[in-house]
């Protein structure tokens, strides 16, 4: 669809949400005003969530207060209580009153409206006239007057605003309608509600909540801002002895403060009888004076509110970031009962999405006592011993001791060579060796597991079965998965066995027999390469393939740049045993010195067979 009047009605149409930065880039003052009742009347959800989303922005829109202002008439004369709540919260954050300080002695700190808060209306940005009494024309621009691109000689400066992007990133800080208007709107939005009170009950309480689940922490920051909040504090606080209303907005009487407020809503007897609102909010709301407004309700009449939700909700509640809300929840978990009803997939995501170690404490104990392990499948009971938490870890790894692994249940307990709970692993991973190893179902690739965990203490417990099994440790095909690992330590101890094995006639992985050549050469490369390998590990690299090349003469093309790199080492001990690796090669198999010749320029080899001097 082409957009009409500059409008971005193509991406309104399809829904898209970069719709809302677009429109809000645009200025046409009139075109913006006509596409109010084209917005409000679209019945798509996408059109009302591209609205909700548009109407949670600041008031900071360039040249939009014609469509704020048909918006919120219309969605008032429609009766429309989700977008009156939305206006409602949107009109509380247009103003902020800044401390004045006392004018004289004795006098008391006010709150007044900040000069030059009112968004600019015209497509000119004005400035004033000449510099204020403390500053002259010859001292440097404020910041926001060179965002704006203003003339501080006093002149007004004529510019296209659609034509300068740059200058309304200034106009932020600015909001629509001046303080008296926003005030206004204010008043009226509230009225809404007061009057939705009166008239229609029970619609009341769903509505305000629309609006009480809006508000952020960043709205209440202070006693200040929160006085600035008149829509929430009538919600919330009407009644309270501390605060009163006057034309500018709320204070806080002489001798009160904020800290003392309680619930004292508006309607208090509709808020006494939902008790499943007042409880939800303490999910839904992003706000903690709202959290603890609600918490406050509950606590004063808990049997009313405790079953006002199922007991899966008071579940989620354990696991909130509000401590108080968390603590509230455990008092009544057992109260409410039914919980044994719950699937333990929802505990399970439930534990591991808690932070707070009070709450976990409490969840897995409510857990312990609810849940029946035999309801819990071996997935479950491997997921919840592999958190990091040790009370998680702990009951899960009690669940997997109480039941019988069988055979075709060996993979699935296997993840725990990964559990995060270093406290609890190490007793976990000496009874997952245990059950592993002494089942019919056991394959050495399940050592191999071990040896790929993350965890250095599960690589420790695996390399010590490695050895001591002999039905991992002389298996090939282990072998040649272990060559490939990327743990440092796993190659250096697999370095060390193959060294100690280099001369057992029965040994089934000896060097030439059984491993892939292009395995062994990546594996010693790593080795060589890797600067964490110190000066013990790699001669013995070294060593082991002049031995490959005595034994596969055929290899040197691959496995003499080894040697070279070694040469090459900047360390002593690295740089002598390259050095003695390729004088002994080239004394036991002189086809080798030229390839010494051409691969280590600066060696100088004597004439005659087996005479090498020195580099």
């Amino acid at each position: 669809m082409a957009d009409r009047e500059g409008l971005p009605l193509g991406r309104f149409e399809a829904g898209d949400p970069s719709f809302v930065d677009a429109i809000r880039r645009f200025h046409d003052a009139d075109a913006l005003a006509g596409f109010a009742a084209t917005w409000l009347d679209d019945p798509r959800p996408e059109a009302r969530r591209l609205l909700f989303e548009y109407l949670d922005r600041p008031l900071n829109a360039f040249r939009h207060e014609g469509l704020v202002k048909r918006l919120f008439k219309r969605a008032e004369a429609a009766g429309d209580d989700l977008l009156m709540a939305r206006f409602l919260v949107l009109f509380d954050r247009s103003n902020r009153r800044a401390r004045s300080l006392p004018g004289g002695l004795g006098a008391e700190e006010t709150l007044v409206q900040p000069r030059g808060t009112t968004m600019p209306r015209d497509r000119m940005v004005a400035v004033p006239r000449r510099p204020g009494p403390s500053q002259t024309a010859g001292e440097p621009r404020p910041d926001w007057a060179a965002r704006l691109k203003l003339d501080w000689a006093g002149e007004l400066k004529r510019a296209d605003v659609r034509d300068l992007p740059e200058a309304l990133a200034g106009l932020e800080a600015f909001r629509l309608f001046s303080p008296a208007t926003r005030a206004y709107l204010g008043r009226r939005a509230w009225r809404y509600f007061r009057k939705l009170g009166r008239e229609h009950p029970g619609r009341y309480v769903a509505a305000a909540c629309e609006a009480l689940v809006l508000y952020r922490d960043e709205d209440t920051a202070d006693g200040p801002a929160l006085l600035d909040r008149r829509g929430l504090v009538h919600l919330l606080f009407h009644h309270h002895p501390a605060m009163e209303e006057r034309a500018a907005g709320y204070v806080v009487r002489p001798g009160r403060s904020t800290a003392e407020l309680e619930p004292a809503p508006i309607y208090r007897e509709l808020w006494a009888q939902a008790p499943e609102a007042v409880a939800g909010l303490l999910a839904t709301t992003r706000s903690t004076v709202v959290r603890h407004w609600a918490a406050s309700l509950v606590e004063a009449d808990p049997d009313r509110h405790c079953f006002a939700l199922p007991p899966g909700d008071w579940l989620d509640l354990l696991g909130h970031a509000d401590p108080r809300v968390a603590a509230l929840a455990a008092e009544r978990l057992d109260e409410a009962g039914g919980l044994e009803d719950v699937g333990v997939d929802r505990w399970v995501a439930l534990v591991a999405s808690t932070d707070d170690p009070d709450a976990l404490e409490s969840l897995c104990g409510s857990m312990a006592r609810n849940v029946d392990a035999s309801r819990a499948t071996l997935a479950q009971a491997v997921a919840l011993a592999g958190l990091k938490p040790l009370p998680a870890a702990r009951l899960g790894f009690s669940w997997l001791q109480g039941r019988e692994i069988g055979p075709g249940d060996l993979r699935g307990v296997l993840g725990l060579v990964g559990a995060a709970c270093d406290a609890q692993r190490p007793a976990m991973l000496g009874w997952l060796r245990g059950v592993v190893a002494g089942s019919p179902g056991f394959e050495p690739s399940m050592v191999v597991a071990f040896l790929d965990s993350p965890h250095s203490d599960a690589r420790r417990e695996g390399w010590d079965w490695f050895r001591s099994d002999p039905r991992a440790g002389d298996d090939v095909e282990s072998w040649r998965k272990l060559l490939e690992s990327p743990h440092a330590d796993v190659r250096l101890a697999l370095l060390k066995e193959l060294e100690a094995r280099a001369g057992r006639p029965d040994d089934p992985t000896r060097i030439g027999r059984g491993l892939d050549p292009e395995a062994l050469r990546q594996f010693w490369a790593n080795l060589l390469l890797d600067p964490r390998m110190g000066s013990r590990a790699r001669p013995l690299a070294v060593r082991q393939v002049v031995r490959r090349l005595e034994t596969v003469p055929g290899e040197g093309p691959e496995l003499f740049p080894l040697l070279v790199a070694a040469l090459r080492s900047g360390r002593g001990p690295e740089r002598r045993s390259g050095l003695a690796a390729i004088v002994r090669l080239i004394e036991a198999l002189p086809e080798f010195e030229a390839m010494a010749r051409s691969g280590v320029a600066e060696l100088q080899i004597g004439e005659g067979a087996g005479k090498v001097p020195r580099a």
